[in-house]
């Protein structure tokens, strides 16, 4: 009797675990192209390389127009093939947010669209008269003078916190407007928040021989924390020892910053800019150009596998407003930009060698934490965008200078603009449907 020869079961079992083997192979390298973006093309039968695009945007749920084409809404990741592409965020009761983004292959290239009101709602924060206001270093508090209240006493110096206060009131009063009006003063505050300096400027009318000039006629160091004594002493004679103090503070908080970015930048930043203003989160910066120059060629940028398509602008000229972005090392120009002709802001990274309680040098503390004394731009509390003063009122512009939009066309006193440090709104010291000459604290919703 014949027998049928058995099959070797090992055979069968190599055969089978070779095809797994295979398989796992496959699968792994097709999941690996896969995730970097290839696609199969059924023309040509291969597999076509796209990139990622990461769509996202506050507030949320607007839509996304890619060419021209209702596409989703944020927030989303679309993959699309290699190429130039104009994406537009839009929602209904904000302006839109434009601009054309390269997507390259196997990379991911993102838009994060902070998207602003049309119409703001508006709040005072104050009533009756405000006059001399003036922004501590960090933006979270507002100094001001309230003048014309029904009750004498409540007129003089208030603090206003922006970021609310939940244990009473955002607005502590910590001086009278009595024996001094504190309107007339110049308002400084300490590095740290926690004093005012109020100086007195005599101006001394010009004669034959002379020109007019200014002198101090007296000066007081408030607290911030409460009331303060209405017989307070005049520090005058303690003026240069309380300057020396301040720069001193001013240094060590702007040194460690000034060294997070390239050495080239901290040249130009201390030597060859004026107006140096850092971001709220220190990884920007705008500044002035003092004098023609050139930055060397983007290394950041090359170690990176995707940067801000903007284009870039690295030679400098003098009196244009630049901003330098420390994460891409990208610089951009900020055409809009404008300068005072009466004051520079020079960056204190020193105590001056003399100590001084000169006018100049007054100023300059002031100008350290205040940039609407030296220029119409002030920094948006999540650094991405910047706040615009111009004839046409106030305006939001991203931080590499495209997408300016108006958020009212309001007229702030002297520049004074600020934001809570939430973004969700905006401060202005504005005339709003009272007498032309009065002024108070209006806030503008921009959530």
């Amino acid at each position: 009797m014949n027998r049928t020869p058995s099959r070797n079961p090992k055979g069968r079992r190599l055969t089978v675990n070779l095809f797994i083997v295979l398989f796992l192979i496959v699968g792994t390298f097709v999941a690996i192209q896969f995730a970097k973006g290839y696609r199969p093309n059924l023309q040509n039968r291969s597999l076509s390389g796209t990139g990622l695009l990461s769509v996202t945007s506050y507030p949320k749920s607007a839509r996304v127009i890619i060419n021209d084409k209702l596409t989703t809404v944020t927030d989303d990741k679309l993959y699309l093939l290699p190429g130039s592409y104009t994406v537009k965020i839009e929602k209904d009761g904000f302006h839109p947010w434009v601009k054309t983004l390269p997507i390259k292959n196997e990379l991911v290239t993102s838009s994060d669209a902070r998207l602003f009101p049309i119409i703001t709602a508006t709040s005072p924060l104050t009533f009756y008269q405000v006059k001399n206001a003036a922004l501590n270093t960090d933006g979270t508090k507002i100094a001001y003078v309230l003048k014309d209240s029904p009750q004498e006493i409540t007129n003089g110096l208030y603090i206003h916190s922006l970021s609310g206060n939940l244990l009473g009131s955002s607005n502590v009063q910590i001086s009278e407007n009595s024996p001094k009006d504190f309107s007339q003063a110049l308002l400084i505050w300490s590095p740290d928040s926690s004093q005012i300096l109020a100086i007195f400027i005599d101006k001394i009318p010009a004669t034959k021989n002379t020109r007019q000039t200014e002198r101090v006629s007296a000066a007081y160091l408030l607290s911030t924390k409460g009331i303060n004594s209405r017989t307070m002493s005049d520090v005058t004679l303690r003026l240069p020892l309380i300057i020396s103090e301040w720069q001193d503070q001013f240094a060590k908080l702007n040194l460690p910053t000034l060294n997070l970015f390239p050495k080239y930048m901290v040249e130009i930043l201390t030597k060859k800019a004026g107006n140096v203003y850092f971001s709220p989160d220190k990884e920007k910066v705008f500044y002035t150009a003092l004098l023609d120059v050139s930055l060397p060629e983007n290394e950041i940028a090359k170690a990176l596998p995707n940067v801000n398509s903007t284009l870039e602008s690295r030679n400098l000229t003098k009196d244009q407003t630049y901003l330098f972005d420390l994460k891409e090392g990208t610089n951009y120009l900020l055409p809009f930009a404008t300068k005072s002709s009466e004051l520079t802001k020079d960056l204190i990274v020193s105590v001056s060698a003399t100590p001084s309680a000169s006018l100049s040098l007054i100023r300059q503390l002031k100008a350290q934490t205040e940039s609407r004394l030296t220029t119409n731009l002030t920094w948006y509390s999540n650094s991405r965008q910047i706040i615009v003063t111009n004839p046409d009122g106030v305006n939001m512009v991203d931080y590499d200078g495209i997408n300016m939009v108006n958020v009212t066309y309001v007229q702030p006193l002297d520049g004074f603009v600020a934001t809570s440090p939430d973004g969700g709104k905006l401060v202005l010291l504005t005339n709003i449907n009272q007498k032309p000459d009065i002024f108070n604290l209006i806030t503008f919703d921009l959530k």
